[in-house]
């Protein structure tokens, strides 16, 4: 069976960058993103061993300490993706991008290369205000949920720091929605991994690891390995600054050559990472004393968003890298970095989209004429006017204007006609404004079921002017149609450069009364 797809193009929204990426391919991006670049790209790394021991790498199982082993050895490359740690994975794309990774491994050891899946989970990242939080759908609209501490003035990496007391509230928010036979025990599940007290880092790694159901390396730049490979990045980093900056420099002003906007704004002076000194995460202004602090124990190195690339495939030999819309925009500024560090970039392939509709989305899409391609595209809110108003309006008028010419006709007939004439007038006026009153009633009528339809449709298909994986966690259709959602999500994970896959389901968290109000 096919799988209907969205094109991107009817994704409102998307990176034009990432749009030329997926059709014209332009000059920034130098590898076609194919399986078949990245099997030729792993056979260039292969043999190349990591900068960080096995023991760096967090997984379960025989099957993935030896890949870590092969890997670390040179045995092996990998096949990356990554995302910042969230609350409950953060969106469902995430824990998609997982499946990728496992994916595309196996897609290029199936051509003769050994490959393992590496998942990259930025708990150096200080951005609590984008991880503390979550949403579920609720008949509102999307309910967003905020565990307090969640704002821009934080400055410590979110790996190591505590999840509030408040994640009760937010799991007990999600009980309305556990519909499944073991949404239960799901639910209970994300809670012990999510517990208060605990950290960020290692509940979005165990909850990564307990959906995933095949091996995988998740690599956390936060470990000790991990700091001492940057530390070694950033010296070479340091000695060629001048280098750098013009590099970053050249590739503005030629993504704004071609019209496109530039997905990081160069600032002259800026050097492209951080220090982590006295737990506070913050941009390098120094170098040479950044340096200093990381050789000395005092500080570690953290890289922002244009070096992280390279600082991935200096860790690992990367053949393949899964990203989604606005990193592979970015990679157009950072791909160019790799050559000063005597670096091969990974082969860039999109993250796998998808959005999941069941009986009650298409039933909303089908009455508010919404095609499946166009599920993504903006939409006018506006209701529409009162159906046939100004007709009937037009017919009220001509009644009582054709009445009114007959007066002097009926006085020559019979003058007495003349009350029954007005009488007619009133009666003619009166039920015309009855049927008009019954005509609004009915389009207000019509217009709450078309508001409920709309609202259903933006609520699962495309909250927040973005489709659904951008926004809900795992855990929500988890909650709807038990542990059977993780593997829709596995089988909706394969890749493509059209567009988003539209995955239909049967069943889910409908009633048949919420089912008939929605339409």
């Amino acid at each position: 069976m096919t799988t209907p797809i969205i094109p991107f193009e009817r994704y409102s929204g998307l990176n034009p960058l990432f749009l030329a990426f997926v059709r014209d391919r332009p000059a920034f991006y130098p590898d076609p993103p194919t399986v078949e670049a990245a099997t030729e790209r792993a056979r260039e790394l292969l043999g190349r061993p990591a900068q960080v021991p096995a023991s760096a790498f967090r997984f379960r199982g025989e099957a993935a300490a030896e890949m870590a082993q092969a890997l670390a050895a040179g045995r092996a490359v990998a096949a990356l993706s990554g995302h910042q740690v969230g609350l409950f994975t953060g969106p469902l794309y995430t824990l998609a991008k997982a499946f990728d990774a496992i994916r595309v491994a196996r897609e290029i050891s199936a051509r003769g290369v050994p490959a393992v899946p590496v998942f990259y989970a930025l708990t150096d990242d200080h951005d609590l205000e984008e991880i503390a939080k979550t949403a579920r759908p609720s008949e509102d609209g999307p309910q967003m949920l905020v565990l307090e501490g969640a704002d821009r003035t934080n400055r410590r990496p979110v790996g190591g720091l505590p999840i509030p007391e408040r994640v009760r509230e937010i799991v007990a928010a999600f009980e309305d929605d556990a519909k499944a036979p073991e949404a239960r025990e799901i639910l209970d599940a994300f809670a012990r991994r999510s517990s208060p007290g605990g950290s960020y880092g290692e509940a979005f790694i165990e909850t990564l690891l307990d959906l995933v159901d095949a091996p995988l390396l998740v690599l956390d730049p936060t470990t000790p390995e991990a700091r001492q490979a940057a530390a070694d990045l950033f010296r070479e980093a340091v000695a060629r600054r001048d280098e750098i900056e013009r590099t970053l420099a050249e590739s503005e002003r030629a993504i704004r050559s071609t019209s496109f906007p530039v997905p990081v704004p160069h600032r002259p002076g800026i050097f492209p990472f951080f220090v982590v000194e006295n737990g506070q995460r913050r941009r390098v202004e120094d170098p040479e004393r950044a340096l200093k602090l990381a050789d000395s124990g005092q500080a570690w190195i953290s890289a922002d968003v244009l070096s992280r690339p390279v600082f991935k495939s200096f860790l690992i030999p990367a053949a393949a890298s899964v990203l989604g819309p606005a990193e592979i925009a970015y990679h157009a500024q950072s791909l160019r970095l790799f050559p000063i560090f005597g670096l091969r970039p990974p082969v860039l392939l999109p993250r796998s989209h998808m959005v999941f509709v069941g009986a009650a989305e298409r039933r909303a899409a089908q009455a508010l004429g919404v095609a499946t391609e166009d599920l993504l595209a903006d939409r006018d809110p506006s209701p529409p006017e009162l159906p046939e108003g100004e007709r009937l309006e037009r017919i009220a008028r001509d009644a009582d204007t054709g009445l009114s010419g007959l007066e002097e006709s009926l006085k020559t007939i019979d003058p007495t006609l003349l009350g029954a004439l007005e009488t007619t007038r009133r009666k003619v006026s009166y039920q015309i404004g009855q049927l008009r009153e019954k005509m609004e009633k009915a389009a207000e009528r019509k217009d709450e079921i078309t508001g409920r339809r709309r609202r259903l449709l933006e609520t699962r298909v495309r909250p927040v002017g973005a489709a659904s994986d951008r926004l809900y966690p795992p855990l929500v259709p988890m909650l709807a149609r038990g542990r059977e959602a993780v593997r829709e999500i596995r089988e909706a994970a394969r890749g493509s450069t059209e567009g988003v896959a539209v995955i239909e389901i049967d069943g889910g968290p409908d009633s048949p009364d919420k089912d008939s109000r929605a339409g």
